[in-house]
């Protein structure tokens, strides 16, 4: 049952954050192609000291905006893109919706799993779309002469041919890179489910002004998370050996380093099952429909 749950949440998300990530590419490339070619351009003979001042400072003015739009574009993505997730989830617990989600012969757990499941799928799919239009913008939309930008490309290169050698005499790179994998991904589901509990709170305290309520509630509920977590891996710092000055080489650094990292890990899986809990059992017990 899971699966259908998964299955039908994904095309429900499909039908509006599909098409913002397709917007999203073609924009870049968009803003790539008129990038390039307005460098091009302002530094073409008749653009430069003997051309058109104003043509020149025209063209300049064309890039630079299109710079600017092309990162408002990819931050406002992200933020649209958790807007809908965000709604999709209100829309089919709090509202009138509801009323047929919770006739459904499936446990309230596996509602929530196909809700995070789906919403962090598509966040990942924004963060892989955002990166890839980076890329694209700074290999071929930063480029004077030629097609691509070497200088871009030499720095990519120089960082997995020597800086990541140097790094492994410290540390290991794939214990590093797995713990990165694995810790993302369980931050994401914790801070995912922390935003579907404010929802829930403010859902179950407000009768109008949900939304009001939700935010409300969110932010007094980071503002705790903040103070939680700052307290355990302060302690989980001084723990590790800082307190008593024993990090006297490189390896030992990498050694604290891995292991600290690996805390945030314990940190951001309990605060995850500590919101999918909480959030179940509200669902459960305590449902306020719109």
């Amino acid at each position: 049952m899971l699966k259908k749950l998964i299955k039908h949440d994904f095309r429900a998300l499909s039908r509006t954050l599909f098409p913002l990530q397709i917007a999203i590419l073609g924009g870049g490339l968009v803003a790539t192609l008129l990038s390039a070619m307005s460098i091009r351009l302002s530094d073409a003979s008749w653009a430069g000291a003997n051309g058109s001042a104003l043509l020149k400072g025209l063209i300049m003015a064309i890039s630079v905006t299109t710079a600017v739009l092309i990162g408002i574009g990819i931050m406002a993505s992200l933020f649209v893109t958790i807007i809908l997730i965000c709604y999709h989830f209100y829309r089919s617990f709090l509202s009138d919706e509801g009323y047929l989600t919770f006739t459904l012969p499936v446990s309230t757990g596996n509602l929530i799993w196909s809700k995070l499941l789906t919403g962090m799928f598509w966040l990942m799919i924004n963060g892989v779309v955002v990166t890839i239009t980076l890329l694209i913008y700074s290999v071929f939309g930063t480029t004077t002469n030629t097609l691509v930008n070497m200088e871009v490309l030499q720095g990519i290169k120089y960082f997995f041919a020597e800086l990541m050698p140097q790094a492994a005499e410290y540390v290991s790179i794939p214990l590093m890179i797995a713990e990165a994998v694995v810790i993302g991904i369980i931050g994401l589901a914790a801070q995912l489910l922390q935003i579907y509990f404010a929802i829930i709170v403010g859902g179950q305290v407000a009768k109008k002004h949900r939304v009001l309520a939700a935010i409300g509630m969110y932010l007094l509920i980071n503002m705790g998370v903040g103070i939680v977590s700052s307290t355990f891996m302060a302690l989980v710092t001084f723990g590790e050996g800082v307190s008593s000055f024993v990090l006297n080489s490189a390896q030992e650094v990498g050694t604290f380093m891995t292991s600290v990292f690996g805390w945030y890990g314990v940190l951001y899986a309990g605060l995850a099952v500590l919101f999918f809990l909480v959030s179940r059992s509200i669902l459960k017990k305590n449902l306020n429909l719109q």
